[in-house]
């Protein structure tokens, strides 16, 4: 039977290659991000639009593949969660899959201000200016990613369905990277470095979803009977 024709080796198969994939796309595009940013002031990302806008470009459209991918991420991951963590699991995969519209986001603002530059200079820092209008909207967002990493992570460690290096890595590495946001720091190699750390430890879970058996991934959507272990009513009537 082929993948596409067996529900459970498709779903499988989309969540492990989605896991490794979305933290893979986030990261190769810092190999061609620049500084850019949103809220800096219209000159500043005048000038980096103009000196680096291919390498922003194909940025975004490599950041919108990790957006995608970090969907059925989320739900692969509440997927392992059915039965153990699944408060966790459920509020993590929201959170998730709302901040990849933030992710999402970013990534089109990426396109709109790489082709930014050209004729008209003091117009066009003008509208780069007002693109800090933005701000609001795509910070709260991508908040939550991290907010949804975090609970996805200690449903992981409470349900103990990966290696527990691999969650534990996840919770330091959104530390950093909170801590990267919210300073002034603007070289791109702190954020190369998130980006790695969470390919590694998303690759393992990836991977260990990949080489579950059918059966074992069927099971873990199947959440244990509240009547589990409880005596059956027949049985607790007296014989007459």
């Amino acid at each position: 039977m082929s993948v596409l024709s067996d529900p459970i080796r498709f779903r499988k198969t989309i969540a492990g290659l989605a896991l490794i994939g979305a933290p893979l796309a986030g990261f190769i595009s810092c190999l061609t991000d620049s500084s850019e940013g949103i809220g800096q002031p219209g000159t500043t990302l005048y000038a980096t639009v103009s000196a680096h806008g291919g390498g922003i470009w194909l940025t975004g459209l490599i950041f919108m593949v990790s957006a995608i991918l970090t969907v059925p991420a989320a739900l692969g991951l509440a997927h392992l969660l059915r039965q153990r963590g699944a408060v966790l699991g459920h509020l993590g995969a929201a959170c998730l899959v709302i901040g990849a519209f933030g992710h999402m986001g970013y990534a089109v603002w990426q396109l709109m201000v790489a082709r930014a530059a050209g004729p008209g200079a003091a117009a066009l820092i003008a509208y780069l200016d007002r693109t800090a209008a933005v701000t609001p909207v795509l910070v709260p967002l991508m908040v939550l990613l991290d907010v949804g990493l975090v609970l996805l992570a200690a449903g992981l460690l409470r349900a103990r369905a990966v290696p527990g290096w691999a969650p534990w890595l996840i919770i330091v590495t959104v530390a950093a990277d909170f801590a990267i946001q919210f300073t002034s720091i603007t070289a791109t190699w702190p954020v190369t470095a998130v980006w790695g750390a969470l390919v590694v430890s998303f690759g393992a879970i990836g991977l260990r979803v990949l080489s579950m058996p059918p059966a074992e991934w069927a099971a873990a959507s199947q959440a244990p009977s509240p009547l589990a272990g409880s005596v059956p009513a027949a049985a607790s009537v007296p014989a007459a």
